[in-house]
């Protein structure tokens, strides 16, 4: 399992909208706080154990422009055992509390609120699995249990860590590299309704290979998958299921980082499309610029048709369909379906910037076209890291909706992120 990034120069650490996450493993807790790992370790009398975590502190200022002036501060962190428990068997226990963003007002409980259902508790064991390699002797890899889990680029299922609740899964997963075509399986519960015929799973199953038999255009990534989600199943008499598939291309091609997502939905008679298109174009003469990074822009542009959801959204329980799939814009306009929400288009351009020494930062503009309002957002983000591997991020939207009688709104993000262990 693994953290899979669009590994664009451009795409800065800090800008945490850019980009969704493959996580298929804790190995690395979060994606722009990977390198702060010290390597705190287990004593040595427990040499086959690890420890690991993060703790979090997030601030946000929301203001409308009207009567709307939301300040909060919340925490989230997270304790991890990992175990090797032979040379080919693995065990993994997390444990996490957080607080939502705004409080339980904004309809999720804080952390051990005890007016909160048992389900919904903002602290909890929420992560153990076990991990086999080769536990038939066929040379793949078995795992069982709950996780995190982000299949592909993470713009269909699961979370990119923009939220302080991380998607967890109850299920199984397959993993085999099967001649360097890397087959991956997964089976996870959908709604469980005990002992009724309505009990629902999702299926995944993905390939990823490079192509690379033609030299003018150098390697690329293939990443084919089919997710077919029975959920759907209890909502709506016009189909027994929802299915998604899709296939994503990245490389490289004279200077030119790009990613390219297109995928097919279907559900009984309702069906239609969404694609992303990324790019990552180095320019030399920018680097001239004061402030500039790396001479480079990235810009991407995504669009989902009339007809299109994300999984979770015609779903009863949907647990996993209120996470953030791909944030879009500081101010997050779209919420939890993110880039692919239905009907919507977006467009996004950024630019690298060094504001001081030891400071990284981004500046972006972001259009998003929704039915009936239209939105352009200015974001401008920087990052740091403080005395005891404390990483600080910065980031400010600007955002003016047209078409509707929204107002200017304005937020800012401070984000303290401390990982330990390794």
């Amino acid at each position: 399992m693994k953290v899979r990034l669009f590994s664009l120069a451009a795409f800065a650490a800090f800008a945490l909208a850019s980009q969704g996450v493959a996580q298929q493993s804790e190995d690395s807790l979060e994606r722009a706080l990977a390198d702060l790992n010290d390597g705190l370790a287990a004593p040595a009398a427990q040499s086959n154990v690890t420890i690991s975590g993060d703790f979090r502190a997030r601030n946000r200022w929301f203001d409308d422009g009207n009567d709307t002036n939301n300040r909060d501060i919340d925490v989230r962190t997270r304790l991890n055992f990992g175990f090797q428990v032979t040379e080919n068997t693995r065990a993994f226990v997390g444990f996490y509390a957080a607080e939502a963003f705004g409080g339980s007002m904004a309809g999720r409980w804080d952390m051990a609120d005890p007016l909160a259902p048992s389900n919904s508790l903002g602290d909890h064991l929420d992560r153990a699995w076990v991990a086999v390699d080769s536990l038939v002797g066929d040379g793949g890899t078995a795992k069982i249990g709950r996780s995190y889990y982000t299949p592909g680029s993470g713009r269909l299922l699961g979370s990119d860590e923009w939220d302080n609740f991380v998607t967890t899964f109850s299920g199984i997963w397959y993993d085999h590299p099967m001649g360097g075509y890397n087959f991956h399986f997964a089976m996870l519960n959908g709604v469980e309704n005990g002992m009724t015929a309505t009990d629902d799973m999702i299926y995944i199953a993905a390939f990823n290979f490079d192509f690379d038999m033609v030299e003018a255009t150098g390697p690329i990534n293939v990443a084919p998958y089919w997710i077919r989600d029975e959920t759907s199943s209890n909502t709506t008499a016009s189909g027994t299921h929802e299915t998604w598939l899709g296939i994503d291309l990245s490389g490289e091609l004279a200077g030119v980082g790009y990613e390219v997502e297109y995928t097919q939905y279907d559900f009984g008679g309702m069906g239609d499309s969404a694609w992303y298109v990324g790019l990552g174009i180095d320019f030399e003469s920018l680097e001239s610029l004061p402030g500039v990074e790396s001479g480079a822009l990235d810009v991407s542009f995504s669009s989902a048709g009339q007809e299109f959801a994300v999984p979770g959204v015609n779903a009863v329980g949907t647990a996993y369909g209120n996470q953030y799939h791909n944030a879009a814009g500081f101010a997050d306009v779209l919420g939890t379906t993110g880039i692919w929400t239905t009907d919507v288009d977006t467009f996004q351009i950024g630019l690298g910037l060094v504001p001081a020494e030891g400071w990284t930062g981004r500046f972006a503009y972001i259009n998003i076209d929704t039915p009936g309002t239209d939105y352009d957002e200015f974001d401008l983000s920087v990052g740091t890291q403080l005395n005891g591997n404390v990483a600080a991020w910065f980031g400010y939207a600007l955002t003016d909706p047209s078409g509707s009688t929204l107002d200017n709104m304005t937020t800012f993000w401070t984000t303290l992120d401390l990982a330990f262990g390794g």
